[in-house]
């Protein structure tokens, strides 16, 4: 839902701030931590966690637009018989309003999904996601203190690749990765490409581009799949 120009808010939050009672848990928002490539368009997850049962809640999402513009926000699994409102307010700031008028409470999973688009020019690095103006309103109208967690989205030019998997003594299997310098990765494994579950084996920074790691727990497996990830 998409609402023309900032005069909307203006005339929808004196609803939310009306009241002066205060309930006694803090709902926490936190933006999830989200890699893209350049040229890409990826989805950022806001996340809710609660015990109250409030209705409603707005936030601003602050970002760079240098490289990135954002789209409309999609429902996540939080939210159920709510309406979402945004508008980008100004330039790297976009504003989002959740309310239900049935007074539905939003409840512990992701509010919304929110899509940036990476420009194709774009060099290795990473862009700070801040939410601002947090305000989370009962369903009697009383402001809720609430806390907010910041993010961020990685954008790796260069996927990480192994320049080498070979065995060596002892069943040791010795990984090496090939990335961007300076960036972190995770080096993870699992024994099943069908249903497989990835265990984390190392987390690091590629020194001069190379991060390297010896699987001293490779010969315990029949096979071994390996896989590389950025580390936002």
């Amino acid at each position: 839902m998409n609402f023309p120009g900032p005069k909307f808010w203006l005339s929808v939050m004196p609803a939310l701030l009306a009241g002066s009672g205060i309930l006694s848990a803090d709902p926490t928002l936190s933006v999830g931590s989200t890699v893209g490539v350049p040229g890409s368009t990826v989805q950022v997850a806001i996340n809710y966690t609660t015990d109250t049962n409030a209705p409603s809640l707005q936030f601003d999402l602050v970002y760079s637009t240098n490289y990135l513009s954002s789209g409309e926000p999609v429902a996540g699994n939080g939210l159920s018989d709510h309406l979402i409102g945004s508008n980008e307010v100004s330039p790297g700031l976009r504003r989002v309003l959740i309310f239900s008028f049935s007074n539905a409470p939003i409840t512990n999973g992701v509010l919304v999904f929110v899509p940036f688009t990476i420009a194709t020019n774009v060099p290795d690095q990473d862009e700070p996601l801040v939410l601002t103006n947090v305000v989370v309103s009962s369903a009697d109208a009383q402001v809720v203190p609430a806390s907010a967690t910041n993010g961020t989205l990685a954008i790796a030019v260069l996927p990480p690749q192994f320049s080498s998997i070979a065995p060596t003594n002892g069943g040791v299997i010795h990984l090496q990765l090939a990335g961007t310098a300076g960036r972190s990765y995770s080096i993870q494994a699992t024994t099943n490409l069908q249903s497989p579950q990835w265990t984390t084996l190392q987390t690091g920074v590629a020194t001069n581009g190379v991060l390297e790691f010896d699987d001293v727990s490779a010969g315990l497996f029949p096979r071994r799949f390996y896989r590389a990830l950025v580390v936002p």
